[in-house]
């Protein structure tokens, strides 16, 4: 499954676009999730990183695309965009936003087709190391790499990534299992650390992201041993 957002307030290119998609759809047997919104500001209200591809017109009401997509890029740097649009000067400026491509209208099936096979490859690498974080009022995509460490604290648990801090209900159980295990380790009772983003140990505490954490006597050389392994091996 895909979840697809389309950002367009003209009608008759959201059912342009649908039907594509949809097309696809039954000849790669891939499922699509779609949802639209009607202008740039809905679409970035409450914006939840939740989708795999974004296709976004640049001449809208209220928002146009170029400033949806700079406020996209602040909360979601991992999402695909393609921009569809008349408008090709300004589409060109997309890549200002990383955006993947952009599309010309009316969508054309067999260019749709083209794009959308090499976006799929890209989605499915990104997947990979994508961790979905649950959170009190839904979740949160994240690539693991972004996330620092966990704190854990009764039920209380604590995302610590480098976009900010998320907190919610659970129990450092729950998070083991979710987290790819060769990538993070405990330093102590409380947190779960990522070793990848270590920076520096320092006779018993570590450096994470802009914090320091204490290594735990009982842990330490469990930990220390952890973080040799993914030094020589990596995340593989």
């Amino acid at each position: 499954m895909y979840n697809i957002a389309i950002v367009e307030d003209e009608n008759e290119s959201v059912e342009n676009l649908e039907e594509c998609l949809g097309k696809y759809s039954k000849e790669a047997n891939v499922d699509f999730h779609i949802k639209r919104f009607r202008n740039g500001a809905e679409f970035v209200l409450n914006y939840k990183p939740v989708f795999d591809v974004v296709f976004m017109d640049i001449d809208m009401p209220k928002m146009n695309g170029l400033e949806a997509a700079k406020k996209l890029r602040e909360v979601d740097s991992e999402v695909i965009l393609v921009f569809v649009t008349l408008l090709v000067k300004y589409a060109i400026r997309g890549y200002e936003f990383k955006a993947f491509d952009y599309m010309i209208k009316p969508v054309v099936y067999g260019s749709l087709k083209i794009k959308l096979d090499k976006i799929l490859i890209e989605r499915e690498k990104a997947r990979k190391k994508d961790i979905t974080l649950p959170l009190n009022n839904g979740f949160l995509r994240v690539d693991a790499f972004s996330l620092n460490y966990v704190e854990v604290s009764g039920h209380n648990v604590v995302y610590h990534t480098t976009n900010g801090d998320f907190a919610t209900y659970g129990t450092m159980k729950d998070v083991e299992r979710m987290l790819p295990s060769n990538l993070f380790c405990k330093c102590n009772r409380s947190y779960l650390v990522n070793l990848r983003n270590v920076f520096k140990i320092d006779n018993d505490y570590l450096v994470v992201g802009r914090d320091k954490l204490f290594i735990g006597r009982t842990r330490k050389k469990e930990f220390l041993d952890a973080l040799q392994t993914y030094e020589t091996e990596g995340d593989k």
